[in-house]
């Protein structure tokens, strides 16, 4: 039990290594300035990739660690939580007053005393918690409403610009294309001008939006809520210590910071396709990654490990039916935008990454040195075959969440656009993986507890 509880809290610990090493890097060269010469910043970025490795491969093997680390065995998970998400709080509100001054050209302005007052009631409510431990559900549910707190509070006071970041703006562009009848997959002038870079299931979901004249980033939240409800639930009928991975995701102060990206689509379908798996709902699960498939490119590497896991767990007729079924949902629902315009939908989708835009945690600017760059995607293959025929040999069901992690984490360090907010997907999937890996033993527990009783009580009988 003692080591159960320490492998939690180190990958509690690691997971929020993982978010903070994410939010003091954040966006492009920052905190560097942007005319440091290249070489000079990719030499900074090495050991700063590798400790970001290195907590990426101890949550996955917490046991790592071993008895160095047998301090923890003192505090509590909650408590360790809470402290956790004390110090993200405060980083994200300085998160939010950098925007406020940095940004202000764009018109981002914070309402300093609603911000200063939200942020001292949610430091009052952490230090109760840390005085009287709050079961690991209340925490969750807390972490939930500060995170839903936090992106209403940038909605209203940072307004979206194309200037500061153009991906919300050229989704709704596009939204408002295919409402007029006209196929979103070309140029747009946002003011400037932009290829159409997103697969259809994904702007798709903003079409409400588009339509309702609404901030598109009510939908980017909803997704997110959904999202995390859906993974809570599913540890609804075993212990919770595993919920607590949830809040240092939810918290982590550069998805609070990052309030117009897009991924809470891609977050809400991960889930969905999670809880479906787990209750061994093979067709439905299968039509989910199909959608999933018509989201994001980056699904594309996850969605072999799925097929392999669903072979380990349901068998081989099951395995293909479940891979025919994912595949026919994607073409349905990518196939008419293809065909409409094939050059202006490969241009945007494939053609998009094939620039080079480094400035994080990455591999491919070392691995540049010896290959060319127009060869990286060759590497990439080597790379995710080697570990698809690893995953064939080695990977367990319950196991196919880290393994698409690590894959993916990969996948995007050599790749030749890499953005920060890819990683918080790897994340998502930590989180995944930890909640897939941590129910099974969780349940075997509570299992031989039962048995446990239940043999005392016939000798006692």
């Amino acid at each position: 039990m003692i080591l159960e509880d320490r492998a939690i809290k180190v990958r509690i610990l690691a997971l929020a290594f993982l978010g903070f090493l994410l939010s003091v890097k954040s966006d492009r060269y920052f905190p560097f300035p942007e005319n440091l010469p290249e070489p000079v910043f990719q030499t900074i970025l090495i050991p700063y990739t590798c400790f970001f490795f290195a907590a990426f491969i101890i949550f996955l093997k917490p046991e790592i660690p071993g008895d160095t680390i047998s301090f923890l065995d003192s505090i509590s998970a909650i408590k360790l939580t809470t402290v956790i998400i004390l110090v993200f709080e405060a980083m994200t509100l300085t998160l939010l007053v950098v925007q406020h001054i940095r940004y202000a050209s764009f018109g981002y302005h914070l309402d300093i005393p609603v911000t200063v007052f939200f942020f001292t009631v949610i430091g009052i409510a952490l230090v109760f918690f840390l005085v009287r431990d709050a079961l690991p559900d209340f925490l969750f549910f807390f972490a939930l409403a500060a995170y839903t707190g936090t992106y209403l509070l940038s909605i209203m006071s940072f307004p979206l610009d194309s200037q500061r970041s153009d991906m919300l703006p050229l989704i709704i562009s596009g939204c408002h294309s295919f409402l007029t009848g006209v196929t979103p997959y070309g140029y747009h002038a946002i003011p400037h001008h932009l290829i159409f870079t997103y697969l259809p299931g994904m702007w798709m979901a903003y079409l409400p939006a588009a339509a309702s004249g609404t901030d598109p980033r009510y939908i980017n939240l909803i997704c997110i809520v959904i999202s995390a409800l859906i993974l809570s639930n599913s540890l609804r009928d075993t212990r919770k210590s595993v919920l607590l991975l949830l809040p240092v995701f939810l918290l982590t102060p550069y998805l609070q910071y990052r309030h117009e990206i897009y991924l809470g689509v891609l977050f809400l379908v991960l889930s969905v396709i999670f809880a479906l798996g787990i209750r061994n709902r093979y067709l439905m699960s299968s039509a989910a990654f199909g959608y999933a498939l018509s989201t994001y490119q980056f699904i594309w590497v996850l969605f072999p490990f799925g097929v392999i896991a669903a072979f380990r767990k349901w068998g081989i007729k099951k395995a293909i039916i479940g891979l025919l079924i994912a595949v026919a949902a994607a073409l349905i629902i990518i196939l008419p935008f293809f065909l409409h315009s094939p050059e202006y939908f490969i241009k945007g989708i494939y053609g998009h990454w094939l620039y080079v835009d480094i400035p994080t945690v990455n591999l491919s600017y070392l691995v540049s040195l010896f290959v060319p760059w127009d060869l990286m995607i060759f590497i990439q293959g080597i790379v995710m075959a080697v570990i698809l025929t690893a995953a064939l040999r080695k990977m367990k069901p319950e196991d196919c969440w880290g393994w698409m992690a690590a894959a993916l984490l990969l996948f995007i360090a050599l790749n030749r656009v890499i953005e920060v907010y890819f990683y918080l997907i790897v994340l998502l999937l930590l989180v995944m993986h930890g909640i897939s890996t941590g129910t099974p033993s969780d349940m075997q527990d509570e299992n031989a507890d039962l048995k446990t009783n239940t043999i005392k009580f016939n000798i006692k009988s």
